[in-house]
């Protein structure tokens, strides 16, 4: 029975240990070109400004003053970079929060022969509220950052890590609950959802799990249908105005 108990144990401890990693902070490289001058989120008090001579290439910042930012799932933000030199950039942003930059948590910010570019980036929907950490990186002009390179040892350029605060989807709505004068059948779904209410129903638009519309319909009518047939299975959020309120519910696309 003990040596039954063993490989139990000791996959447990596998398991436990994969979940509280932390995330690569050494042996990533570097070199004084291209380093960060400037990184800031616009309309957000992020405007981290750092231009020194450097010798070390990996730096973690504090949750706090100008290194932070709360960031509100489902939204798009603009964020600019000016680097010591031409540069490519990437950015992972761990919306799951299990401590490991996966590939589908990147996007290529920069890649670019100028040092001060603008870009945006969308959080999440799904992304897990609270502290998140966000990683970035730089490398020479010429250079490639992929999905896959969060703690790949590059031979140029910065890494730094950035924890901000995501807080819930605000598509500027209330979500609906069950006491609710509207109706929305069947959740999950296959392919059609029904809405219907004791007041008007002006518009509805579908948001991806990226916060992003991918569909919208003018009602002018107390019931309406949304065929979503088309789209993968997945979690979506329908938004709903009316004429005395806006309210957005979730849905399970099976």
């Amino acid at each position: 029975m003990k040596s039954a108990l063993v490989p139990c144990i000791l996959l447990a401890s596998f398991f436990n240990a994969q979940s509280t990693q932390s995330p690569c902070t050494s042996n990533l490289g570097g070199d004084v070109d291209p380093t960060f001058i400037e990184i800031r989120i616009n309309s957000t008090p992020f405007n981290h400004q750092t231009f020194s001579s450097q010798n070390v290439f990996y730096h973690e910042y504090p949750a706090s003053g100008n290194t932070t930012a709360t960031l509100a799932a489902g939204q798009t933000y603009q964020i600019y970079t000016s680097t010591s030199s031409e540069a490519v950039i990437g950015m992972w942003l761990d919306i799951n929060q299990n401590n490991v930059f996966e590939p589908q948590e990147y996007k290529q910010l920069v890649n670019s022969m100028s040092t001060q570019n603008t870009t945006s980036f969308t959080v999440p929907a799904s992304a897990a509220t609270g502290n998140t950490r966000m990683r970035i990186r730089s490398r020479a002009y010429g250079s490639t950052i992929g999905s896959g390179n969060a703690c790949t040892s590059f031979g140029s350029g910065e890494t730094r890590d950035y924890i901000v605060n995501v807080t819930g989807t605000q598509l500027g709505t209330k979500e609906i609950n069950p006491v609710s004068n509207l109706a929305v059948y069947p959740n999950p779904t296959a392919d059609f959802l029904h809405i219907h209410g004791k007041e008007l129903i002006l518009s509805l638009g579908v948001y991806n799990a990226e916060g992003r519309k991918i569909k919208s319909q003018i009602i002018n009518n107390s019931r309406a249908v949304i065929d979503l047939s088309d789209y993968a299975p997945g979690e979506y959020l329908v938004k709903v105005l009316t004429r005395t309120d806006n309210r957005i519910f979730k849905v399970l696309k099976k």
